[in-house]
This record gives C-alpha cells, structure tokens and sequence, in this order.
C-alpha cells in the first residue's frame, strides 16, 4: 500500500508538469523578473493549487532566485502535493543547496508518502534534471 502511494505520488508529479507546460511560448518577450517575482509570491498563497502550480513554472523556467521560498515550503507547509513540487523544483534548480535542503527536510518529515518521494528525487539523478 506504501509504495502504491509513493508511485501514485510521483506519477501526479510528472502530470503536474506535463499538464502546467505551455506550448507556445516566446522566451525572449517575457519578464523574467517579473514572473520570478509573480512565482515566488504565489508560494504564499493559501490555495495548495496556486503553490504547486508556482513550484512547477519556477522548475520548468530554472527561476534559481525562488529557493528560499520553495525551502520554506518544505518547512512550513503540511500538503502532501505541495511538499512534492516544492521539493522536485529544489532539487532540480537549488544544487547543492536545494538538495541539502530536501535531506534535511527529510530527517523531519513524518508523512511516508512525502519522505519516500524525497528519497527517490535525492537518489535519481535524472528525476532532477528538466
């Protein structure tokens, strides 16, 4: 039952993102500061939707200036979803401070499902990459 949670865990993860990937967009015509800052004001946001929504786009557009938000996710707040894409976006844009800071949470995480996710992105190389 644990694992068929942690497999149903990772597999909403990856439609997170796949679902979240605009098709057509121009890099060259946005904001990039702006959206950062857009993105890392939607991590406070009570909506569990918006948060994961925000870690999502801040991965998928390496917006590296939003670490201490996404760490303070992992900290703070006590949504399996929200833990989940908070953490894979740490991993994937933090380096070696995104990772640290995903094994420390883990060292006080005490929902499985949350705990086993932050093992399997700590020990896949390849789950971190976009």
């Amino acid at each position: 039952m644990k694992t068929m949670r942690v497999m149903l865990a990772v597999l909403l993860g990856s439609t997170f993102v796949i679902a979240a990937t605009p098709e057509n967009t121009n890099k060259s015509m946005v904001n990039w500061a702006k959206a950062e800052m857009n993105y890392k004001a939607c991590l406070k946001s009570n909506n569990n939707g918006v948060k994961v929504s925000s870690a999502i786009h801040i991965r998928k557009y390496s917006l590296t200036g939003a670490v201490e938000e996404l760490k303070s996710l992992l900290a703070i707040d006590n949504a399996e979803n929200v833990k989940i894409a908070g953490a894979l976006a740490l991993v994937s844009i933090g380096g070696d401070e995104g990772r640290t800071s995903v094994l420390n949470a883990l060292k006080t995480e005490e929902n499985e499902v949350v705990a086993e996710f932050y093992k399997t992105i700590l020990s896949n190389q390849i789950i971190a990459q976009h």
